[in-house]
């Protein structure tokens, strides 16, 4: 009994809250300025190419996420992805010298350290321990050098991918628009 109470009272409810569905104002064309069938129909061209322009753009744009990841893998990749070759030439580079030079010192402080383990007089015991320390700390200065590199270039791959995705729709919005004011994912683009 409870039940059918509950339901009547909301029923009766909505019909004394509910306002007057008014169909003139909702199909009234003048609150698009459209003040004829020509203009709805430019309304409507418009929006199915828009429609179709956001399809190619959302095809071909690149995931952010999907770049980091390759940068993680990979210095540079994600930038080679979204076609910054500069950068992605750089970051490589980079992380091969530093990591090669981090190598470098490694072996040589365990050259020295295995030289000082073999060492019977006093004065050569004192510097090849003294040069595997200081070689040592070399290679760990380097390789966190290349450590924060690498982070770095993870981090920098978002705005490559942004900046690739935004000169993609810029391009396709040039190719696709003959219009002077483009409303693009950014903002406003007035053309002269």
């Amino acid at each position: 009994m409870n039940k059918y109470f509950i339901v009547i009272i909301l029923f009766l409810a909505t019909l004394l809250l509910a306002e007057e569905f008014d169909i003139e104002e909702f199909s009234n064309p003048s609150k698009y300025n459209w003040e004829n069938m020509k203009d709805r129909y430019e309304a409507r061209e418009d929006l199915v190419s828009r429609q179709k322009l956001l399809q190619i753009y959302e095809l071909s744009k690149q995931q952010v996420v999907s770049n980091m990841i390759k940068s993680a893998f990979a210095p540079g990749w994600g930038h080679y992805s979204s076609n910054d070759y500069t950068k992605g030439h750089f970051f490589i580079t980079s992380e091969i010298v530093l990591f090669g030079t981090s190598y470098y010192f490694y072996n040589r402080a365990m050259d020295d350290y295995h030289n000082y383990e073999d060492s019977h007089y006093i004065g050569d015991i004192k510097q090849f321990y003294l040069d595997a320390n200081s070689n040592y700390k070399y290679s760990q200065f380097f390789f966190s050098l290349g450590a924060i590199v690498w982070i770095y270039t993870i981090y920098d791959s978002i705005s490559a991918t942004q900046e690739y995705n935004q000169n993609l729709w810029n391009d396709l919005s040039m190719k696709h628009h003959s219009q002077k004011l483009i409303i693009t994912p950014t903002g406003i683009t007035l053309r002269f």
